[in-house]
């Protein structure tokens, strides 16, 4: 009965009648333009949520996650529906109770998400956990990118706050001139999951996001000289953890890349490490070491200029604010590589280039770092993620929890397939799309809030 039940499902899926074989496609609008409160303790978002089955479910709000799923509680077979499935908020006593989007025949999922215990009485399974071991919580259900596809999610995560939106209006453009980091086609992956012996796709909605690790400090100290800076890591975003996963190579990258920076403590090498763990909604991850690092930015894509996450860094450095930011008259003669003293950043010796958004993101004040968790290469969750994302992506080095993104307001606009960031505290700061010469003077402004940028006319 299940397989048939599936079967019928994935007909209709393929015959177009739900939104899991057309990533972008646009439902109707489920929610509304006001804030939604989320409980972040554990990391996690941790929403409520009610379904057709009796009382409401403790949920996570995944966006890692493809799928829309409740725990049946037991090890029977998976079975497929589609419900009217209301997500519930944070109410003025503090539970999840309050509805606050409505997605109408979503599709849900009844399978145990967690890995199984030995031992455990397959009738009665016990509860699966986020978080950390320390401060676990548990949860009834997952709600995926799935049901989200035809709206845009906007995280405000310093304020324990998301919004449930139709879309993001403006052109890329025009969120670029207003001073926000746009990220085109983040969305990467997809494939099948195969439920019951029945196969059933799923789109290309993880969010994946070029980074560099431990680039210079902005503003530079004084006398210091701009250099490209840091290790270059690709990772998938996740909304069901706060503590961020980082493959044993990629750490030992970012540890060579600040050994000779003097501004922090040079980081412990792996063996050193404290042991630690944290929980998925499919289980712990185990095996791992508890470190930190010092900066991060986020960089986006760029088809025209394919460079590294921190040359593209250090590119905006030196298109946007630095000594091609403003070319004078008297300059005009000079070479870029005279410029920049050798090491120009676009090609060619050409004064100017296209560079993408970055989004840099420093600790909270008196922090020491991002917390992390640095897992083995083999570690399964990651050689998954790579199997999938290969070979449109290269090799994923880990998955970007919330706690990493806690000073920005993150849009994930699945209508319009982009991400957009802006920044809500001074440990954050936005570098918009710098793809036009003419635009430099406007993205300067933006960067270092001068009314007037050296060589560019008055506001």
């Amino acid at each position: 009965m299940v397989r048939r039940a599936l079967a019928g499902a994935l007909a209709c899926a393929l015959g177009g009648c739900t939104l899991i074989t057309d990533s972008f496609l646009s439902n109707d609008f489920s929610g509304d333009p006001f804030p939604i409160g989320v409980d972040t303790a554990s990391g996690a978002l941790m929403v409520g949520v009610r379904t057709d089955r009796p009382g409401d479910q403790r949920a996570v709000l995944d966006l890692l996650s493809p799928f829309t799923l409740v725990d049946p509680g037991n090890a029977d077979a998976p079975s497929l529906s589609y419900v009217d499935l209301t997500l519930l908020g944070r109410a003025a006593d503090g539970s999840l109770s309050q509805p606050r989007a409505r997605f109408p025949q979503a599709q849900l999922i009844a399978l145990h998400p967690c890995a199984i215990p030995d031992g455990a009485d397959p009738r009665s399974l016990p509860p699966c956990k986020v978080g950390t071991p320390a401060a676990p919580q548990v949860f009834d259900a997952v709600i995926g990118a799935d049901a989200l596809a035809g709206d845009a999610v906007r995280l405000r995560l310093g304020e324990d706050q998301i919004f449930v939106l139709a879309d993001v209006g403006g052109s890329d453009r025009g969120r670029t001139l207003s001073c926000e980091a746009v990220f085109n086609s983040p969305y990467r992956g997809g494939g099948t999951l195969v439920l019951a012996g029945t196969e059933l796709p799923f789109g290309n909605r993880r969010i994946t996001l070029d980074a560099c690790l431990g680039q210079d400090v902005d503003p530079l100290p004084a006398g210091a000289k701009l250099r490209q800076h840091g290790a270059d890591a690709l990772f998938v975003a996740s909304t069901s953890i706060g503590l961020s996963i980082l493959s044993q190579t990629a750490y030992e990258r970012y540890r060579m890349a600040v050994a000779d920076d003097m501004l922090t403590p040079p980081p412990l090498p792996f063996d050193q490490l404290p042991a630690g763990s944290v929980f998925l909604p499919s289980g712990e991850v185990t095996g791992g070491r508890l470190a930190s690092i010092d900066r991060l930015a986020l960089v986006g894509p760029s088809i025209s200029n394919a460079l590294s996450p921190c040359r593209h860094i250090y590119a905006h450095h030196v298109l946007a604010e630095g000594v091609l930011a403003a070319i004078s008259p008297e300059q005009s003669n000079q070479t870029c590589a005279e410029l920049t003293g050798g090491d120009c950043p676009c090609k060619d010796g050409n004064t100017f280039c296209a560079v993408p958004a970055v989004l840099e993101l420093d600790p909270p004040a008196g922090g020491t770092g991002f917390d992390i968790l640095v897992v083995p290469d083999t570690d399964p969750t990651l050689q998954a993620l790579r199997t999938e994302l290969r070979p449109d992506q290269p090799e994923v080095d880990g998955i970007l929890g919330t706690g990493v993104l806690r000073a920005a307001e993150i849009d994930a606009d699945y209508p319009h397939d982009r991400l957009i960031a802006r920044c809500r505290d001074r440990n954050c700061l936005a570098r918009p799309q710098l793809t036009m010469d003419r635009d430099r003077c406007q993205i300067n402004r933006c960067i270092t809030g001068a009314a007037q940028p050296l060589g560019c006319p008055g506001t």
